[in-house]
């Protein structure tokens, strides 16, 4: 054969490692030239490549590693169409119950049977895939599945091309053997994300809500405090203000009398400011305690009441300590 071995071309092809997906497409099928309408375009040397799956010609009638490779790709799409026939969806029937192409890598599907895939029809697009149809997803398959030795001409690993499954094929095999569609998920069966046994809100993850910061604007100070209501709160608490200074307080002439002097100029009493020698009432600035919090926009009214009842307070000290006298002195003047 041309596989350098006993066995038959098909054979050959199919028991490579990466291969498990295709199945032996029947040579009557092959020879039918009706099923190979089309396909003389899509690869170069196409008789030579077709005597070569049908085992007319062996290794040493051409170059083997292009050869091989083309007759690789012609396979591929005779497969794709033979697997959509009756004889075809047999034969992938006894894969499928063998789960010989894999199983839905989802946990909530519990090791469901998937089936090959392809996400175009032409050749050279697209890597094959898998479809479960429990969860009606599409995933990429296993390594192992979709790697092939015969699309590198280094002898390399190569990805099974798709097309060699089509689109249609896993959907028209669930419609023929309707007693393999499992039920679908239940709509309780998707994970829940849980903090400390609390479902966590998809609001957690938007940006000016409290919640995480972005990760494309991590210098900013802003993003990494948690939105804008925090930073008005650091704001109001990191706010000092000052209350402000009391009115200067006039207070009456030193010599006026009981009933208040009147001025001769003018008759209107006469009120006289503290001078110098007199300590005048100055102005204290409220304190603000550190352990509460400065609202905005409350204005401290307190500051002039507790600086007037201070400075009334010094006034009543310093006049009582004129008309007081020490006992000494008393005792002197007794004496005398």
């Amino acid at each position: 054969s041309a596989s350098g071995h006993d066995e038959p071309w098909i054979q050959w092809f199919c028991g490579l490692k990466g291969h498990e997906m295709f199945c032996e497409v029947e040579r009557a099928y092959i020879e039918d030239g009706f099923n190979l309408y089309g396909l003389r375009a899509c690869v170069s040397n196409f008789s030579d490549c077709l005597d070569l799956i049908l085992d007319r010609i062996g290794p040493d009638d051409s170059d083997d590693s292009h050869l091989t490779k083309s007759a690789c790709t012609l396979y591929g799409l005779i497969h794709a169409r033979y697997i959509v026939t009756a004889h075809g969806l047999d034969s992938m029937y006894n894969k499928y119950a063998a789960k010989e192409f894999g199983t839905c890598p989802l946990i909530q599907c519990s090791g469901q049977p998937v089936l090959p895939v392809g996400l175009k029809d032409d050749i050279g697009l697209e890597r094959v895939k898998i479809f479960c149809p429990k969860c009606q997803s599409v995933y990429h398959p296993p390594p192992i599945r979709s790697r092939g030795v015969h699309h590198s001409s280094n002898g390399g690993g190569g990805a099974v091309d798709g097309a060699a499954f089509g689109t249609t094929f896993p959907h028209l095999f669930l419609m023929t053997f309707n007693n393999l569609m499992p039920d679908p998920l239940p709509p309780d069966s998707s994970y829940t994300p849980k903090v400390f046994g609390f479902r966590v809100h998809k609001s957690a993850w938007q940006q000016g809500r409290g919640g995480y910061p972005s990760r494309s604007n991590n210098n900013n100070n802003s993003s990494r405090r948690g939105g804008a209501y925090t930073q008005r709160r650091l704001a109001s608490m990191t706010t000092s203000r000052v209350a402000p200074a009391a009115p200067v307080q006039q207070q009456p002439a030193a010599n006026a009398g009981k009933d208040g002097a009147q001025d001769g100029r003018t008759g209107k009493p006469s009120v006289a400011v503290a001078g110098a020698g007199e300590a005048s009432p100055q102005p204290v600035e409220a304190v603000k305690p550190e352990s509460k919090e400065t609202i905005p926009g409350v204005v401290v009214e307190e500051a002039s009441a507790n600086g007037n009842d201070s400075a009334s307070k010094r006034k009543n000290k310093s006049d009582g300590s004129k008309n007081s006298v020490s006992p000494k002195r008393q005792k002197r003047s007794d004496a005398v």
